[in-house]
């Protein structure tokens, strides 16, 4: 079977990224992990992302730029094939978040980040933003 996610990155001018902090909600023992999930039937990656940032974070997601996709593939965590579809989205003023999922937000480096416990896809998307913003 096959699962599609819509992804979104946001990040600020110095390259950091803000992850959620999943540790009460995780899924699969991830600590933390980006905001998005699932696409529903239908639906396109666009129209995801910006359902799930409305419903995770309570705003309006107006303006981002697709990164890239990822799959299908079928990582440790899943019996599913899951592609992911990565969108950046330049960080506006947290106040603008009220966050309706997890215990909290963080922003990271790339390089801490790949040192919490993620899902193993994150890792993947990890490395490309490092080339992306480091290169």
């Amino acid at each position: 079977m096959e699962k599609s996610v819509s992804i979104a990155v946001f990040y600020d001018e110095d390259g950091k990224i803000l992850l959620q902090d999943r540790r009460k909600i995780s899924k699969h023992g991830e600590q933390f992990g980006f905001f998005g999930g699932h696409m529903e039937k239908g639906e396109a990656p666009e129209e995801a992302l910006r359902r799930e940032i409305k419903e995770e974070l309570t705003y309006e997601l107006d303006n981002f730029s697709f990164f890239k996709k990822y799959g299908p593939r079928q990582y440790k965590e899943s019996e599913y094939f899951i592609t992911n579809f990565v969108f950046l989205v330049k960080l506006p003023d947290l106040s603008e978040f009220k966050q309706n999922e997890g215990e909290g937000m963080q922003l990271f480096s790339i390089k801490d980040a790949k040192k919490l416990k993620l899902v193993s896809s994150d890792y993947f998307i990890l490395d490309d933003l490092n080339n992306y913003f480091y290169s």
